[in-house]
């Protein structure tokens, strides 16, 4: 049987325009026995939604979903409670009633708990981390709420504690930061603990909406974070919640980062966010091999990558993973240089999008008239007549 996971998903935005069978153009996807995905989102009808940065879709987009040939999904993420209580509630029933296999959150802590299983022989167990400035708002299920199972070390060994004799899990998390190519050090430590358990096969990540490298430890592996498979681009409205205008509104302003906003925005991925990788796992010859896809700029479609950046991708992938077996204080000065340039490079781009939306950049004369004014300033004696 050949598994294939794939990262995050989110059928809304411009992929409800879409059918997916004509955005998806990869043999490696089509092909696969079985695939696994991230599902991102909340699917409900539910008006309500979080006072947070939200996704969701209706029940319209099951369709797309369905039409992926999709197995199962993983729902524990930090967006499964968008919609509230009743949108993990709503999303747990369309994905029965399509008979889509789902784990990772549940409407009470035992259902979030519950793995699916693959096969007698392998299970997927999910897990949402939480607590964190950069994974918060986060609901944890308990014995009378709905919400993701937590991902903590504790929790985990319960839960392998009750797989029976020689069943082996999966483990799908979503976790670390976002934006960063390198994961916090606690994290590599937590997943060369976990693979160093007899019943863990491997470790499977996401949420940092970019590609990061992997942890070969105990002759097994933890991806830890495929990227964004399918994001397509999407509307926001103020403060930044996704919209869908009924009509393609003009003079709207355009932002590659996800923070708040004061109007109509349209919200596009920076290139290094439209790749990603699949982890293909043959189960019968324990083989895995990557195949690295792209997600276009302009509409949501999907593409092997081939020859030179193929081989580009691969290698970050390869080099990245190198990278993570410096010394552990080594590795925590490089990751928290890392995070915080990353932070500041966020910040800057952020600052440029609302100085533009302010007008300050709405036309090339604007800033031709400032260097003049600025040349004429260091040269009054120059100045026109």
């Amino acid at each position: 049987m050949r598994l294939l996971f794939v990262g995050d998903l989110f059928l809304g935005g411009d992929a409800q325009r879409n059918e997916i069978g004509k955005i998806i153009h990869s043999k490696a996807f089509w092909s696969a026995d079985t695939k696994i995905a991230n599902l991102e989102h909340p699917i409900s009808n539910h008006a309500l939604c979080a006072d947070k940065c939200t996704l969701f879709t209706d029940s319209s987009a099951m369709n797309n979903l369905k039409q992926m040939n999709i197995s199962a999904v993983c729902v524990a993420n930090n967006h499964i409670h968008d919609k509230l209580d009743q949108g993990i509630l709503d999303t747990l029933a369309e994905l029965d009633n399509a008979h889509l296999g789902h784990f990772g959150a549940g409407m009470d802590d035992s259902h979030a708990r519950m793995p699916w299983d693959i096969n007698d022989e392998i299970c997927i167990l999910g897990y949402c981390d939480f607590g964190h400035s950069y994974l918060n708002k986060v609901q944890v299920a308990s014995h009378n709420k709905p919400g993701v199972n937590p991902l903590r070390l504790e929790s985990i060994l319960r839960d392998l504690g009750e797989l029976r004799d020689g069943k082996k899990a999966i483990l799908f998390f979503h976790w670390g930061r976002e934006h960063v190519w390198l994961p916090p050090v606690e994290d590599i430590h937590l997943a060369k603990r976990l693979l160093e358990d007899d019943r863990v096969l491997m470790i499977i990540g996401s949420h940092s909406h970019r590609i990061q490298g992997y942890i070969r430890h105990n002759g097994k592996y933890a991806f830890m974070s495929l990227g964004n498979f399918l994001f397509p681009n999407f509307f926001m409205r103020p403060p930044a919640q996704i919209t869908y205008p009924n009509t393609e509104e003009a003079g709207y302003l355009t932002t590659r980062e996800y923070h708040p906003v004061f109007a109509l925005t349209y919200k596009k991925w920076p290139a290094v966010c439209r790749a990603s990788i699949m982890v293909d796992y043959d189960t019968e010859r324990s083989t895995i091999s990557i195949h690295p896809v792209y997600q276009e700029d302009a509409s949501p479609t999907i593409i092997d990558l081939e020859g030179l950046r193929r081989r580009v991708v691969v290698f970050w992938v390869f080099f990245l993973s190198g990278v993570y077996k410096s010394p552990r204080p080594v590795y925590a000065t490089i990751a928290l240089l890392h995070h915080k340039a990353s932070i500041y490079w966020r910040y800057a781009k952020i600052a440029f999008f609302y100085l533009r939306s302010l007008g300050m950049f709405e036309t090339p004369r604007y800033i031709i008239g400032l260097l003049s004014y600025h040349r004429k300033r260091q040269n009054p004696g120059n100045s026109e007549k």
